[in-house]
C-alpha cells in the first residue's frame, strides 16, 4: 500500500484555511487509511511496481526538474481525495506522489533510468532512513502555490497561496511618523521629510557574501529556511512548520561576508521626499506612498512609505468628527443682556455672540469654522461652545441692593402676571344662561313706565338685555299675564285711596 500525506495535516497550526479544506476528522481518518498516522513515520516513501514515472506525470524524459514540479502539482491538486471524490482518484494520486518522489531527487531518477523499479527496490526501499520521500512543502505548493513573497498571488486567478516570506521581503515597507500641529491637521500642510531606506549593495548584489564561494547551504533546513516538527496526537501527527533557527529563514550560511555590507546584503541610504497633507486629517491617521520603501534590486521591486501621522493637541479646543467644540465663561448679566465676547479658534481670535437669555449649558456654534472633510473639502464643521455662566461669590453694597431691587422687580412682574392671569381665567368662564324671571324682570326699564310702577316691589332697574329671537309662545304668554296683573293691582290700589 503507498501511504500519502495530507498537506492541510501538515499546516493545521500555521495557517488557518477555509471550511472546505480544514483538516476535519473526516480529513485525518482518510490519513489513518493512507498509512500516515500511526507508528513513527515522518517521512513519505512511495513506490509503485509496474509503472512509467514519466508517462504517470504526463513528462517526458528529458524533463527539467521545475517542469517535473510543474505537472506534479496540477495532478497532485486534481486527483487529491480531499479534492476529488471520484473511487479511482486515492489510488491515481499514490502513483503521482511515488513518480514525484523519484523524479524529483536526482539520485533516486538517475537509479531508475538506469535499472528502472529494481534499482529503487534494491537501495530505496520502505524500511531505510535515507530516504527523504516526498516533499510536504512542495505538496502543500500543489495546492495553495509557491513564490518567493508571503501569502502570494492574491486576486489572480490561481487564488490565494501560501509560502513563506523571504525575511529581505519583510521590509521593504517603511514607516515614518510625522508629528503635525493642530492648525495643519485642519487646514493641511505641505512639508519636506528625508527618509531612511535600504538598498541592495552593489558589492555582494544584496547576497551578503564576499563572493560565490562563501555561501554555503543551510544544513539544518536544507536550503528551505524553515523546518517542521511533528507531535502525536490522538488523531495522528500533527506538524507545524517555523523558520529555520539557524540560517534565519535566508537557507544558507554565509562564511566570508562581504565588507560593503558586513553581510546584510543592503546599505542605508537616506533621501528627501515633499509630502502634501490633506485639510481634515486626524490623529494616526496613515498615508501610503507607493515605490518609496526599501529597494531590493535583485527583484526589482521597491516597498511602499507609509507615513503616520500624529497630531498635537490644542489646548481648550477639542474635535469630534468634523465639529470642533470648547467652552465659553460668561457673566450672569451677560447671559441676561446678552453680550460678543472674544473667543479662540483654529483661525485665531473671533467675535462670539451672545444671545440674550442664554442658559447654562446651552450650545453657541460659529458656522464653519470647524474641521474640512478630507474627501470634500467644501464640506466644514462648526465649532460648538458650550456656555458656562458664572456667578460671583461676592458683591459690593451697591452691587446687593441692584440685585435686591431687580429681584423685587422680578418678584412683583410675577405677580402681576399672575394676577392677569387669574383675571383672564375667570373671565373666560362659559355664561351661564338666565332664568326665566330674570329675563322677564330685564325686559321691563323703570324710565320707560308709563303706568308708575315705582311703589311696586319688583326690582326693574336692571338694563333691558336682547332677548335671543328664538323665544318660545311659553315666554310670551307668562309675559302678557304677569302684565295684566300687575296693572290690575295698581288699579285696585289707587281706588282704595
Amino acid at each position: 500500500m503507498i501511504p500519502s500525506i495530507n498537506p492541510l495535516h501538515c499546516f493545521r497550526h500555521q495557517f488557518p484555511l477555509s471550511n472546505a479544506l480544514s483538516p476535519t476528522l473526516p480529513n485525518l481518518l482518510r490519513l489513518r487509511r493512507c498509512g500516515l498516522s500511526g507508528g513513527n513515520r515522518r517521512r513519505v516513501v512511495t513506490m509503485a511496481g509496474g509503472t512509467d514515472h514519466y508517462s504517470t506525470l504526463n513528462v517526458n524524459r528529458n524533463a527539467t526538474l521545475q517542469e517535473i514540479k510543474s505537472a506534479y502539482r496540477k495532478l497532485a491538486r486534481k486527483c487529491h481525495p480531499d479534492m476529488n471524490k471520484n473511487p479511482g482518484a486515492e489510488d491515481k494520486f499514490k502513483q503521482i506522489s511515488a513518480a514525484y518522489e523519484v523524479l524529483s531527487d536526482e539520485e533516486k531518477r538517475s537509479v531508475y533510468d538506469r535499472f528502472g523499479e529494481a534499482g529503487l527496490e534494491g537501495g530505496f526501499n520502505g524500511s531505510q532512513d535515507t530516504s527523504q520521500g516526498v516533499d510536504p512543502f512542495d505538496l502543500y505548493s500543489a495546492f495553495f502555490g509557491g513564490s518567493d513573497g508571503f501569502f502570494w498571488g492574491m486576486g489572480q486567478s490561481g487564488g490565494m497561496g501560501f509560502d513563506f516570506m523571504n525575511k529581505r521581503s519583510l521590509d521593504l515597507d517603511i514607516r515614518y511618523d510625522l508629528r503635525l500641529s493642530f492648525e495643519e491637521s485642519v487646514f493641511g500642510v505641505k512639508r519636506e521629510i528625508e527618509v531612511s531606506y535600504l538598498e541592495t549593495c552593489d558589492g555582494c548584489g544584496g547576497t551578503g557574501a564576499k563572493s560565490s564561494n562563501a555561501v554555503k547551504q543551510c544544513s539544518s533546513c536544507g536550503g528551505k529556511g524553515r523546518v517542521m516538527e511533528s507531535q502525536r496526537t490522538p488523531f495522528g501527527i500533527m506538524s507545524q512548520v517555523s523558520t529555520c533557527s539557524k540560517c534565519g529563514g535566508d537557507g544558507k550560511i554565509i562564511t566570508d561576508k562581504c565588507r560593503n555590507c558586513t553581510g546584510n546584503g543592503r546599505l542605508q541610504s537616506r533621501k528627501k521626499l515633499d509630502v502634501v497633507v490633506p485639510p481634515g486629517v486626524s490623529d494616526r491617521a496613515t498615508m501610503r506612498i507607493q515605490g518609496e520603501g526599501n529597494v531590493d534590486k535583485r527583484s526589482g521591486r521597491a516597498g511602499d512609505l507609509f507615513i503616520v501621522l500624529q497630531v498635537d493637541e490644542k489646548r481648550g479646543i477639542q474635535r469630534e468628527g468634523l465639529n470642533l467644540y470648547s467652552k465659553v465663561s460668561i457673566d450672569f448679566t451677560d447671559a441676561i443682556l446678552g453680550a460678543v465676547t472674544k473667543v479662540e479658534t483654529v483661525e485665531g481670535t473671533m467675535d462670539l455672540r451672545i444671545p440674550p437669555g442664554t442658559q447654562p449649558g446651552d450650545t453657541v456654534k460659529l458656522r464653519r469654522k470647524g474641521v474640512p472633510d478630507t474627501d470634500r473639502p467644501s464640506i466644514r464643521g462648526d465649532h460648538c461652545f458650550v456656555v458656562k455662566v458664572s456667578i460671583p461669590k461676592n458683591l459690593s453694597e451697591r452691587e446687593r441692593k441692584l440685585v435686591e431691587e431687580f429681584s423685587s422687580l422680578r418678584r412683583s412682574s410675577s405677580s402681576n402676571t399672575e394676577t392677569r392671569q387669574e383675571k383672564h381665567s375667570f373671565g373666560s368662564e362659559p355664561r351661564k344662561e338666565p332664568s326665566l324671571w330674570h329675563k322677564m324682570k330685564s325686559f321691563i326699564r323703570p324710565e320707560d313706565s308709563r303706568t308708575k310702577f315705582g311703589t311696586m316691589s319688583l326690582n326693574l332697574s336692571l338694563p333691558l338685555r336682547r332677548v335671543k329671537e328664538a323665544e318660545t309662545s311659553a315666554i310670551l304668554l307668562s309675559f302678557l299675564a304677569l302684565c295684566v296683573i300687575t296693572s290690575a293691582v295698581a288699579l285696585i290700589q289707587k281706588k282704595d285711596k
